[in-house]
């Protein structure tokens, strides 16, 4: 069974616009125009004038910090946090070594197919990147929401335009990512999600945002032809598991010393994937090349790849659960040579599977060497 650790995962259902990123130059505000900005807006003490409650389990509608170091995944930990004159400061003894090992979150509700102005004041004492999201309070931790955003040592602005999908879940977690960039002190102010009739998106993004409405995936409406993206390598491999779970990511074991497994290269040369294996581990899922794909209930499959290897050994793929008990649709061996071959199955997925599931392709345990794919595709059966 692949044992895959996922706390959170990057990019469903999402609907973002930015507009620009403003210098914090009106930073003289009066005490009622601050207040006013605030109106309206689903978020909780986004003005920063209450301390941080940072109680999870009791108080998830406050501010509330998530550290993979309290729970023996990586030594990410908040050292101190603390509201001052209206901002909050957050200081990182370790960022850990991805982005969501620290998260500053809370939950709230959002309404259906409702849009929203999402905006928020940040910066560092180093500059450094975070991420803001909205996204399930369960697995699978779908994001409906996600943004990247650079920090500098001054205040600068941040806003973007979401619309809440049709299906989406009411109650979310709005948060920010702060792990993997070097450890320093992030500060915010003045966050806010307040909803918005369309009227009030600016004219040259509202085109994009109407779109966005239709963003939920229904099956009655026709499939991609492959549901892997990406599967020519075409535009390399992101491997960012929290922000692009739909993209090419690599799970290895040793990050989280439950092995040495480790993946020492990987890319893509004239249109094929590779990855050198330093060490393969103790099992085959202590290494992993996967990404999220959504197969429709009872939809039939044709399951394609090629892969060549410079041992020959065998490697295993597999359609998993993307959260515990992490259950298997599929389970293929396939022996590579070094010598190019096409693998084809046919697949039906279960009419109670999942509506996401993991592509994951397992590496470990057999002999570390380099091994190639092109052309990877899991495409729907059209019926005659």
């Amino acid at each position: 069974m692949s044992k895959l650790i996922l706390v959170l995962a990057l990019v469903f259902s999402v609907a973002f616009l930015p507009v620009v990123a403003f210098s914090g130059s009106s930073e003289a505000k009066t005490a009622a125009e601050a207040e006013d900005i605030h109106d309206g807006s689903v978020i909780r003490n986004g003005d920063f004038s209450s301390a941080i409650v940072n109680d999870q389990a009791n108080s998830p509608y406050e501010w509330w910090f998530w550290e993979a170091g309290k729970f023996g995944i990586s030594g990410a930990l908040v050292s101190s946090f603390g509201v001052e004159d209206g901002s909050v400061f957050i200081d990182l003894e370790n960022a850990g070594p991805e982005a969501w090992h620290i998260q500053f979150n809370q939950w709230t509700e959002l309404v259906r197919e409702q849009s929203y102005l999402v905006t928020f004041k940040a910066r560092a004492d180093k500059p450094r990147t975070v991420n803001a999201k909205i996204l399930q309070t369960h697995e699978p931790w779908t994001n409906y929401f996600a943004k990247t955003v650079a920090l500098g040592e001054e205040w600068e602005t941040y806003e973007f335009y979401y619309t809440h999908g049709r299906t989406a879940d009411e109650v979310v977690t709005f948060g920010f990512e702060l792990g993997k960039d070097p450890a320093t002190t992030i500060f915010f102010k003045d966050i806010i999600v307040k909803p918005v009739d369309k009227s009030q998106v600016p004219v040259e993004e509202k085109e994009v945002v109407d779109e966005s409405e239709a963003i939920d995936y229904f099956f009655d409406e026709e499939e991609p032809e492959n549901l892997v993206s990406n599967g020519d390598f075409s535009l390399g491999i992101a491997n960012d598991q929290a922000s692009l779970p739909f993209e090419w990511w690599i799970w290895q074991a040793g990050t989280y010393n439950i092995s040495a497994a480790k993946v020492a290269e990987y890319g893509v040369k004239e249109g094929i994937a590779y990855l050198v294996l330093e060490d393969t581990g103790a099992d085959a899922w202590h290494i992993q090349f996967n990404q999220w794909i959504k197969p429709r209930k009872g939809g039939s499959y044709k399951v394609s790849l090629m892969a060549k290897v410079d041992t020959p050994r065998p490697i295993f793929l597999k359609f998993v659960q993307t959260g515990a008990p992490y259950g298997l649709f599929l389970d293929q061996t396939l022996d590579l040579t070094q010598e190019w071959q096409t693998f084809e199955f046919d697949y039906v997925h279960p009419e109670d599977g999942d509506p996401i599931v993991t592509l994951s392709i397992e590496l470990g345990k057999e002999a570390p060497t380099t091994i190639y794919f092109d052309n990877v595709s899991v495409r729907p059966v059209v019926s005659e």
